[in-house]
C-alpha cells in the first residue's frame, strides 16, 4: 500500500502541473488579444480597438461569439489604421473566427453590429495571431492531465484488486 500512496502523490503532482501548463498556455494564447463583452442591437454596436504591429506578427485574428449560443444575423467589420475596411463579414453562426493581414503599425478596429432590434450578448476579440508556443504548452498540459487521470484510475483498480486479494 505505501507504493500506491507514492504513485497517487506522483499522479496528483502530474495533474497539478498539467493544469498549470494549461492555464499558462491559455494566457499565452489570449494575452495579445483585446477581448470585450457587450450587448448589441440595431442601434448599438460593439467596437473593439487594438494596437497591432506587423513586426510582431503580420497576421491578425478576430473572433465573435454570441453569449447565448444562438445563431443571429451579425456583421463584423475590421478597419485598418487608415479606417479602410479590410474585412466585412456577415456572421450567421454563434461562433466565428477569421484572419487578416496586418500591413502597417497602428490601431485596428473590430466593429460588431446587427440589424436585429433585440439585444444580443456577444464577446469579440481582435489581436495578433498567437504563436505556436502557447498552443504547444496547452496541448502538453492537457496530455499531462489526461495521463494523471488515467493514473488515478489505474491506482483505483490496483487498490480494489489488493483489497479483494486480502479478503479472499
Amino acid at each position: 500500500m505505501p507504493n500506491l500512496a507514492k504513485f497517487l502523490i506522483i499522479v496528483g503532482i502530474m495533474i497539478a502541473v498539467g493544469a498549470m501548463l494549461l492555464i499558462f498556455g491559455s494566457q499565452t494564447i489570449t494575452g495579445d488579444l483585446v477581448i470585450e463583452e457587450g450587448r448589441i442591437n440595431s442601434s448599438t454596436e460593439l467596437k473593439i480597438i487594438a494596437e497591432l504591429d506587423p513586426d510582431i506578427n503580420t497576421q491578425g485574428v478576430y473572433a465573435i461569439q454570441t453569449i447565448e449560443g444562438k445563431e443571429y444575423d451579425i456583421s463584423a467589420i475590421v478597419l485598418d489604421p487608415s479606417d479602410v475596411k479590410i474585412r466585412n463579414i456577415s456572421v450567421d453562426r454563434n461562433s466565428f473566427e477569421d484572419n487578416f493581414e496586418i500591413d502597417s503599425l497602428g490601431t485596428y478596429t473590430l466593429i460588431i453590429s446587427t440589424p436585429d432590434s433585440e439585444d444580443i450578448g456577444v464577446v469579440g476579440g481582435i489581436g495578433h495571431v498567437p504563436d505556436s508556443t502557447g498552443v504547444t504548452i496547452s496541448i502538453v498540459g492537457f496530455f499531462i492531465i489526461v495521463s494523471g487521470m488515467a493514473g488515478v484510475i489505474v491506482i483505483g483498480f490496483m487498490i480494489i484488486r489488493r483489497r479483494k486479494k486480502k479478503s479472499s
